[in-house]
């Protein structure tokens, strides 16, 4: 599931990231805990480099309050 994050600095900082929510152990396969993968991220059209605090802070904001899921 992709989802979007704003995050602020001096301006607000649109963010792309998609939930991959855990998945159960089953018999055949151990458990997987979820993940959060980083898209991008950009102001006004413009691509921003965020620094490894900034993702870390991200990723533990969406596992912390994960997106609902569709089904």
């Amino acid at each position: 599931m992709i989802t979007t994050i704003y995050i602020t600095r001096e301006v607000e900082i649109e963010v792309s990231v998609r939930y991959i929510p855990a998945v159960r152990a089953t018999h055949m396969q151990p458990p997987e805990p979820a993940e959060v993968e980083i898209i991008d991220a950009c102001y006004d059209y413009n691509s921003v480099i965020l620094t490894e605090a900034e993702r870390d802070e991200i990723r533990e904001m969406v596992l912390q309050d994960p997106p609902q899921l569709d089904y």
